[in-house]
């Protein structure tokens, strides 16, 4: 995450040193920081930056797929007569990830409609989900289950 804000920083400095502030500069600046940093974390740690900013983006297309999924779900109980939700408290293990990944992880599945993270246990080993559609828990739970493997492989890698 660091490396993208340097990547901004260094576009936004790219245009003050032209002097020029409309679009086409600033995608000059974040094209030509993205290959000076990809050298960098290349020749230092061994890491591309490219591959981490590609992972990061996939994640974040993934997250629109089940976003845009999610919300059609919840449209289509609206406007039809009758009742289909199925709700349900599933109780998610993370044991084993850190505090922000289960952040991370928590507020992906609030901003997705139609599931509510509630509660965290004490002892952090447990998310209490509420889900609207769980009629199958398995499901829902295989569902959390791509999300936090998508999240921690493209994300936190």
């Amino acid at each position: 995450m660091n490396l993208l804000l340097l990547n901004v920083l260094l576009a936004v400095a790219w245009m003050f040193m032209w002097g020029s502030f409309d679009s086409w500069t600033l995608v000059a600046g974040l094209v030509v920081a993205y290959l000076l940093i990809g050298l960098y974390t290349r020749s230092i740690h061994g890491v591309t930056y490219g591959k981490r900013l590609w992972k990061l983006a996939w994640f974040f297309c993934y997250f629109i797929k089940i976003l845009v999924k999610a919300n059609l779900q919840v449209a289509y109980e609206i406007i039809t007569p009758r009742f289909n939700m199925t709700p349900r408290l599933l109780r998610y293990e993370v044991e084993g990830m850190t505090p922000i990944q289960i952040t991370t992880l928590a507020s992906a599945i609030t901003l997705t409609p139609g599931t509510l993270s509630v509660d965290i246990s004490d002892d952090n080993r447990f998310l209490y989900v509420h889900c609207m559609y769980a009629k199958d828990p398995f499901a829902a739970m295989k569902d959390l289950d791509e999300l936090r493997e998508r999240l921690m492989a493209e994300v936190f890698e």
